[in-house]
Order: structure tokens, then C-alpha cells, then sequence
């Protein structure tokens, strides 16, 4: 009898060992000084450097609001991205909190750290995760719905966000951005975040297939085939989003994570418009989020 309970103590005891390692603590956002320049913009420093970002709220915040970080493409800002996209107008009316996020001050004209060029001074990745955790805590936002996505240098930097950040974000959208070579050669095994690539076939800027080449980049098919294998998914079904737009999801059972990869014939280097492509980015980035959520 002793023996058996000197047995249960110590599994007892094996089983609190292993849930105190489970719940690491919360980090602290390193972000600080924030200031508001005007109506829904902000100015804040981190690592000493200043960054500025754009944030809109729905209706109703509580601890269940999702967030989605919006990434410039290169040269673009926060207000610049807002009018390219309006994915506030979209977003916010179905319960999401949105904000528009560009490289510090000190990086413009290098944009994201995605791979393409040396490391601005403060990593942009370490500052999207530090700023993600004060939006949370500061407006009472979800602890564990956050979201990116990008178009160009910014979908670039999505990539980069769902290999290094997957601990942070839920999932991401690249709009006609693809993975450069420096994160391709550092890719982990396997991975457990949601990935949508919307990328037109006439896009100048980066490979659409395994048969073309374009460094530092990789072919938009095997970055997407790394996905899909690393995160244990296969094909489930391919829509007609339109006469030029495809739509081929990857999901598998029990698997929240889901990859999506959009191809829209003559498609450019532009963030897609309705009457142009023939379907709403903003709705099918946040369907994505809702299915991955």
C-alpha cells in the first residue's frame, strides 16, 4: 500500500513538473512612448528606434477580438497602406482590430527584414511581436488571435513571420510576396501556422513556378509545397474564385491550420481589386483567419 502510494506521489509530482514548464509566463512588450499624432495614428519607440503604425477597433474589444498586423510594401507607410487595402472598412465589421504597421524611420527605404538585404538596426520581426503583445494587453484584445498579413516587401515578410513567429500569430496572408532564399535555407521541419499566397502568373517581381528562377527568391510552388508538407496537410478542394482566379486549399482533419494558395491568371505585382480579379481580397483573407482561428 505505501508503495503505491509513494508511486502516485511521484507521478504527481512528474505531472506538476511538466505543467509548470508548460506555462511560460507571459513576455513583457518592450514597446514604449507611445503617442498619439492623430486620429487613429501613433507614433512609439522600440530598441530606440521610432516606428509608427495606424490601429482602428471594432465596435465591440473584448478578450476574444482578434488582431491583424497590415505590413507596408517597400516604401509605402501606414495611411498609404489604409488607402491601398481598406481592410479596417472590411475587417472591423466583422470583429476584427486592424493595424497598419511600417518599418522604423530609421530603415526607410530597406523595408522588412525578410531576407532580402542585411538586418536594418532593430529587427523587424522582434518589433511586430513586441508590438503585438502591447496591442493585446493595452486594448484587451485576444492573447491568442493574432494575425499578419503583407503585400510585396511586406508579403515577403509574412513568410518570414510564419516560419520564425508561429508562436505569436495564428496565421498569415502574402500578398505578392513569396519566401526569399535566406529563410528558405533556415526553414524548420515542420511547423503549425495557417499560410494564404495570392499571387498573380504576370507578376514581374518573383518565381511563379518550379521551373523559374529569380534570385534571392524561391519558386511560389515549392514555397508553397513546404507548407503544406511541414504543417501535415494535403489537398482538400480547388474553386473558381473567378474567370481568372483559383483557389487551392490544403487542410487535414483535426488541423486547424489550413493553406490556401490563390492564382490568378495575368495577375501583377498589385494587391487584387474586385473588378479586376473578380473576387474581394479583404473578405477572403478573413475567411482564411476565421477557418484558422
Amino acid at each position: 500500500m505505501l508503495k503505491k502510494f509513494i508511486v502516485f506521489v511521484m507521478i504527481l509530482s512528474m505531472l506538476a513538473g511538466v505543467c509548470s514548464c508548460a506555462k511560460t509566463p507571459r513576455p513583457q512588450s518592450q514597446i514604449t512612448d507611445v503617442v498619439q499624432t492623430k486620429d487613429n495614428a501613433y507614433e512609439c519607440q522600440f530598441e530606440g528606434m521610432t516606428f509608427r503604425f495606424m490601429l482602428f477597433l471594432p465596435e465591440k474589444v473584448d478578450g476574444n477580438t482578434p488582431l491583424i498586423l497590415m505590413m507596408t510594401g517597400l516604401n509605402n507607410n501606414s495611411s498609404g497602406f489604409k488607402l491601398q487595402t481598406h481592410m479596417d472598412e472590411t475587417a472591423c465589421p466583422r470583429g476584427y482590430a486592424v493595424c497598419y504597421v511600417e518599418p522604423g524611420l530609421g530603415t526607410r527605404g530597406k523595408g522588412w527584414d525578410c531576407g532580402l538585404w542585411d538586418t536594418n538596426e532593430v529587427d523587424s520581426l522582434d518589433y511586430l511581436v513586441n508590438l503585438v503583445i502591447y496591442l493585446q494587453d493595452e486594448y484587451g484584445l485576444s492573447k491568442t488571435k493574432a494575425f499578419a498579413a503583407g503585400f510585396s516587401n511586406g508579403g515577403f515578410m509574412g513568410h518570414r513571420v510564419a516560419m520564425e513567429a508561429s508562436d505569436t500569430f495564428v496565421a498569415v496572408a502574402s500578398v505578392a510576396g513569396v519566401m526569399t532564399t535566406k529563410i528558405w535555407d533556415e526553414r524548420v521541419d515542420k511547423t503549425s501556422i495557417g499560410v494564404l499566397e495570392i499571387y498573380g502568373t504576370s507578376d514581374p517581381i518573383f518565381s511563379q513556378d518550379s521551373t523559374a528562377t529569380a534570385f534571392p527568391y524561391q519558386p511560389i510552388e515549392e514555397v508553397m509545397k513546404y507548407w503544406v508538407q511541414a504543417n501535415g496537410l494535403s489537398p482538400s478542394g480547388v474553386e473558381q474564385l473567378s474567370a481568372k482566379a483559383e483557389l487551392t486549399k490544403y487542410t487535414a482533419f483535426l488541423n486547424k491550420n489550413q493553406v490556401w494558395s490563390v492564382k490568378i491568371d495575368g495577375g501583377e505585382h498589385v494587391w487584387p481589386t474586385e473588378d479586376v480579379a473578380g473576387f474581394n481580397t479583404n473578405e477572403l483573407i478573413l475567411d482564411f483567419f476565421d477557418q484558422c482561428s
